[in-house]
């Protein structure tokens, strides 16, 4: 198969759903002329109603048809399938959803900051971990996350506090998320002692905003977990669903934790 045909089999499994490309492997499959032919054309594509997908689906047999007319049709049909499913199983293993708080545009759906954090929360079955650099004023996502905690879910939070943050932050998480999450968790902070520092002797903050809840989901944003930047700000971020990925930096935070780079707090 030449580079121009392959990209064209990309294409159409890339761009149709995948009972589109089943239909047209199907024709495809069980034609009696196995050879490319101005009946099976046309029989292909009175298969689809969509007019893009009908543009494709035409430049893949056209290029069929120059670049590889001595491939029958049911080769074409096998490479066809097997970049569609190398397609679904690429998308199961990896999807990113675009995430948003602050002005809408009309058509354009995006998802909430805290509708996207209360579904992990609530849809988390083993472990959860949360980390922001400042949490204060969230009821909800508090009870959220007692609800969790009562399924089994084991929690762990790592924040930065008044102590930890030098001053920078004026509230404590206990006073943000209340004492039962604060003594049921496992609460996280960076010491000073374990940061790096400039030559004026400013020290780093825990700056990250994410949450990764079953090793399967992470969710990076731009939000604090406070009650102004989940409903008031302008904030963006990303929900991703990848093993690979939420287990990467989940494996990091247990490394830092090892390392005693990060330390369990009893209260803040």
């Amino acid at each position: 198969m030449t580079p121009k045909l392959l990209f064209a089999i990309h294409s159409v499994a890339q761009s149709l759903p995948l009972v589109a490309v089943e239909s047209v492997t199907r024709l495809l499959a069980t034609s009696s002329d196995t050879s490319c032919h101005e009946a099976l054309k046309a029989t292909v594509l009175n298969q689809l109603a969509n007019a893009n997908f009908r543009r494709l689906v035409a430049n893949l047999l056209e290029t069929w048809e120059q670049d590889a007319n001595d491939l029958d049709s049911r080769a074409l049909a096998a490479a066809l399938t097997s970049a569609a499913y190398g397609v679904a199983t690429a998308r199961e293993a990896l999807s990113v959803e675009l995430v948003w708080t602050g002005p809408e545009s009309p058509g354009i759906p995006l998802r909430r900051t805290d509708q996207v954090l209360l579904q992990l929360i609530r849809e988390a079955k083993q472990e959860l971990t949360i980390i922001s650099f400042a949490v204060y004023k969230v009821p909800e996502i508090a009870q959220a996350l007692v609800a969790a905690m009562n399924r089994g879910v084991s929690l762990r939070i790592l924040v930065e506090t008044p102590q930890s943050g030098d001053g920078k932050i004026a509230f404590s998480v206990s006073a943000a998320l209340g004492a039962e999450v604060i003594q049921r968790a496992q609460v996280l902070v960076w010491p000073k002692q374990r940061r790096p520092i400039n030559h004026e002797g400013k020290y780093g903050s825990l700056h990250v905003k994410c949450a990764i809840a079953d090793s399967k989901h992470l969710f990076i944003s731009s939000a604090n977990l406070t009650e102004y930047a989940l409903t008031l700000n302008m904030e963006m971020g990303l929900l991703v669903k990848s093993e690979d990925l939420a287990g990467h930096v989940k494996q990091h935070i247990d490394h830092l934790i090892q390392q005693g780079i990060l330390i369990q707090v009893l209260r803040v």
